[in-house]
């Protein structure tokens, strides 16, 4: 067709506009896809997109390249003669299928294992979890969100019954104190969180920061407490102790809505300014400043990310939090909340659907009688036929090499980057008898695969996530998957082999999240009310109240619970062998293992590699030449990275990306007790000049 050309514009193709949502952080930015008539898909605004009006940051600008990738895998690859080589379909799903059915008929069930991602929508989460329970019949599955959400989600349901943050981020508009601790919302959530922050100081509030590196959002006017990796248990019950003793707490609420008050601040009773000042390495003035500062309104929201939470101890440092900000009275109320900053895409949504190892669908207990005979009687199978709690992510791979695991189904994970103890982990993927990956791309952990199925991209699929603020929103899909199957049609066809006779249900994601909505209904985490239709009407629907807690919090006797919080050190501390602390990030421009960041040149151009930040003092003191790479070195293994100077870091402290395999090679799997979180925040390392 030949289009006029008129008042010296050139001619524009016809495009086709779809409304999603960006496919990295849970701030879940809306977004157009745009597609050409050729097929090319670019990134364009959605202005009335909830919360962030279209506005986007430089991977969400980017995000589409992914999607037609030179490297996009569009064919099966099985392992065969030690390479993988292309093949049908048909052949990847019968060798997939066929090696998992071995392994159970030779080991059992439990030989089996799932690990999922946070970045999967909630109906892919869904269906794995029940793929997992009802078709490989194996109590171990889990996700990725293991590394990052379950210490804030543990002690949320603790403290307040309910894991899910329980203010809307707007709500900062009305705060006059916020606290972020351990979280870089420059590189993480650059879009909304730093300027709804700089509104704030506009009107004259105040900004507290906890964190042992100061980053861009942090301004001048802020009270920054450059705290040691490690001890925000201690820096936190020392606030509690000192809120206390010097009555800036909210009696009413303490009394007339929680329970718990006397016995946490008894478990801090010695946690003084100078016992602060040592263990967190600070000056002791900053306590009282702190304790002020917070205490002086009710209107006071606290955001805390992974800073706190990625350690052996991250449940009770989460606790301290908690506890600090009850006493203040900062929850139910315009203006306040206590808030976990979820990171991925949807690790709010993932985290609720079933892809737990102790979890059933719509946030239940897989140990609960009556949770399993609710989801039972939805999926027409016997209770007794459900497994129990199995594995956590990490426990799985150690189980792998101890010969307890032989095969595994691993979806929109990369665990040869984002797992800890790399090297371990790379002997726990050889000693697998059967690795079925599915992923739009190769990865580092496809080398050990025998079988590597297409994944899709965001554009190819339909579905639902979950925001980190529990707003479920909906995506569109934009463009047909290269491969020809989605990753639903590829558990559909796994299941079609694996057990004849027995079905997953519907493909279509619509009826998926109407069944998902049915089978939610009285639980934990409930959208009953919502539809696919509303989702797009409403610009996405909370579960729950948008407010939580104004006048009840979620345990039984709708009480908020203080829960006793003593600190809780790093397994293995800083020595003269081990004497800095390798603290770990992210970066702007890359997402998790970069496994789609790093194929859009934009983004790579930002951030090619890992650069390992050092104190420009402890530099000098290394003797670190600036032309030179320096070798990090602990107990688990060593690194050669370059180094770049950051006056902003403590002394002390070491700071490297995780996009790389570089970083968590040197960091150990030690786990918290409870969330079985690794301790990535906090690894003993040594520095040494390379020649």
């Amino acid at each position: 067709m030949v289009v006029p050309l008129t008042s010296g514009e050139l001619p524009c193709p016809e495009t086709s506009s779809t409304l999603s949502h960006c496919p990295f952080c849970a701030l879940n930015c809306g977004l157009t896809l745009e597609q050409s008539e050729s097929g090319a898909l670019t990134v364009g605004r959605w202005k009335e997109a909830p919360l962030t009006t279209g506005a986007v940051c430089v991977k969400g600008r980017f995000a589409a390249e992914q999607v037609h990738h030179r490297e996009r895998l569009t064919v099966p690859l099985v392992r065969v003669n030690g390479e993988l080589e292309e093949t049908t379909w048909d052949a990847a799903l019968d060798r997939a299928a066929q090696g998992f059915a071995a392994i159970a008929q030779r080991q059992g069930n439990d030989a089996n294992a799932v690990l999922g991602g946070g970045s999967l929508t909630n109906e892919k989460v869904y269906l794995l979890g029940k793929f997992a329970r009802l078709i490989l019949r194996t109590a171990n599955i889990d996700y990725n969100g293991r590394f990052c959400m379950t210490s804030a989600g543990a002690a949320h349901k603790m403290a307040f019954g309910v894991d899910r943050m329980m203010t809307p981020l707007a709500q900062l508009e009305q705060a006059e104190v916020a606290v972020v601790v351990g979280a870089n919302l420059s590189a993480a959530f650059p879009v909304k969180v730093p300027q709804l922050l700089a509104g704030l100081r506009r009107r004259g509030g105040r900004v507290v920061v906890v964190d042992p590196r100061r980053s861009r959002f942090v301004s001048d006017d802020d009270l920054f407490v450059p705290v040691r990796p490690g001890s925000d248990g201690w820096f936190f019950g020392g606030i509690l102790r000192e809120l206390a003793a010097s009555n800036r707490i909210d009696d009413r609420l303490i009394r007339d809505r929680t329970s718990g008050f006397d016995d946490a601040v008894a478990a801090v009773a010695t946690i003084t300014p100078e016992r602060v000042a040592i263990e967190c390495g600070i000056d002791p003035s900053l306590v009282s400043d702190v304790a002020r500062a917070i205490s002086a309104t009710s209107a006071g929201m606290w955001l805390h990310g992974r800073g706190p939470e990625q350690h052996v101890g991250g449940v009770q440092h989460v606790l301290a939090i908690i506890n600090a900000g009850l006493a203040c009275g900062h929850v139910g109320r315009p203006g306040a909340g206590i808030n976990m900053l979820t990171g991925q895409r949807n690790g709010q949504g993932g985290r609720e659907w079933g892809q737990r190892c102790n979890q059933l669908p719509a946030g239940r207990d897989i140990d609960s009688d009556d949770d399993r005979s609710v989801v039972a009687a939805h999926w027409g199978v016997e209770p007794h036929t459900l497994p129990r709690s199995g594995h956590t992510y990490v426990e799985v791979l150690q189980a792998a090499e101890r010969g307890e695991v032989s095969g595994l189904l691993a979806m929109c994970t990369n665990m040869a980057v984002s797992a800890p103890d790399l090297d371990a982990v790379d002997r726990q993927l050889k000693a697998l008898d059967h690795f079925v990956v599915v992923d739009p791309f190769l990865t580092e952990s496809t080398k050990h695969a025998d079988v590597v199925l297409p994944g899709v991209t965001f554009a190819e699929e339909s579905g639902t996530i979950t925001t980190l603020e529990g707003r479920v929103v909906r995506v569109d899909q934009a463009a047909e998957p290269l491969a020809g199957r989605d990753d639903i049609g590829v558990l559909k066809g796994l299941t079609e082999r694996l057990r004849p006779g027995i079905t997953l249900g519907s493909s279509e994601p619509a009826a998926i999240f109407a069944e998902m909505c049915q089978v939610s209904a009285g639980g934990p985490v409930d959208y009953s009310h919502m539809t696919w239709e509303k989702l797009r009407e409403e610009d996405g629907l909370f579960w729950g109240d948008q407010q939580m807690f104004v006048d009840s919090f979620g345990h039984a006797d709708g009480r908020a619970r203080f829960v006793t919080a003593p600190p809780m050190n790093p397994p293995i501390l800083v020595n003269d062998e081990f004497p800095f602390v390798l603290t770990t990030g992210r970066v702007l421009a890359q997402f998790l293992s970069g496994s789609q960041t790093k194929r859009i040149s934009a983004l790579n151009e930002r951030a090619p590699g890992p650069i390992v930040e050092i104190h420009p003092v402890t530099a000098s003191e290394v003797g670190l030449d600036p032309d030179e790479m320096v070798e990090l070195v602990s107990r688990q293994g060593a690194s050669r990275v370059a180094w770049q100077a950051n006056p902003d870091l403590r002394a002390d402290t070491i700071f490297l990306p995780y996009h790389w395999p570089e970083c968590n090679r040197l960091v150990a799997a030690d786990l918290d007790p409870i969330s079985s979180i690794p301790g990535f925040k906090y690894t003993p390392i040594s520095l040494r000049r390379t020649p």
